[in-house]
């Protein structure tokens, strides 16, 4: 009985850039629907359907694919927001309270999306490269909120030399109820972390003592 040949799996066929967003896309996929799990050279091909060979072709490893992978929902996001705050004319309060509801939109609040991102963390201490990217996309955000509330202080007459501890506090506290908020899936949960982040908002610009307390980086005026 002659034997039929054994055909060779056939993979897909692609440029090069396009086969490199496939392989980070199919990391994002296989994070959010198995977690750590989903860490894996050989799953993320089978999902883009490519060779094993082509992580370390396109990315060298596959610490480096997944901070790319970082990059790319970080990249999204702010450059999604930034469009969002472009096209409002109002105070810079005004599109501060647009980020807010922008963060905590339903796309951006759901499990599969904390499944991935709690990998991303994971993996900081660890990977130069996701550190590093930890580090751009945190920068990044941190400048747009340091801006913004720079712009407000200055608005209702607040005296600060350094906005940094008041941006990296309110990064803390939107982290907080984004990890919370997704993890808990209540109903209302978007509506609920933006009545909380527009609280800390109007302490911030009632001047109150919690920011004295905790800096002596600033004071604000009386009044």
């Amino acid at each position: 009985m002659t034997k039929k040949p054994i055909k060779e799996k056939k993979f897909s066929r692609q440029e090069p850039d396009e086969r490199r967003e496939l392989l980070i896309r199919s990391a994002i996929r296989c994070l959010e629907n198995e977690g750590y799990a989903g860490l894996s050279v050989r799953k993320i091909t089978k999902e883009a359907n490519v060779s094993q060979g082509m992580v370390n072709l396109h990315f060298g490893s596959i610490n480096n694919l997944i901070a790319c992978a970082y990059d790319l929902i970080s990249h999204e996001f702010s450059q999604t927001t930034i469009a969002q705050l472009d096209s409002c004319n109002g105070s810079a309060e005004d599109k501060l309270h647009l980020f807010f509801e922008y963060h905590f939109q339903e796309r951006w609040m759901n499990p599969k999306l904390l499944r991935a991102w709690l990998v991303f963390w994971s993996l900081i201490p660890d990977s130069a490269e996701m550190a590093e990217a930890y580090k751009r996309n945190n920068q990044e955000t941190e400048n747009l909120l340091k801006a913004l509330l720079l712009q407000i202080s200055q608005d209702d007459g607040l005296n600060i030399t350094d906005i940094s501890p008041v941006s990296q506090r309110l990064m803390a506290l939107l982290d907080g109820l984004w990890v919370r908020q997704s993890l808990e899936q209540r109903e209302n949960s978007s509506e609920h972390a933006l009545t909380l982040a527009r609280n800390w908002l109007d302490s911030f610009r009632k001047g109150h003592s919690i920011y004295q307390r905790h800096s002596d980086c600033f004071t604000f005026k009386e009044g």
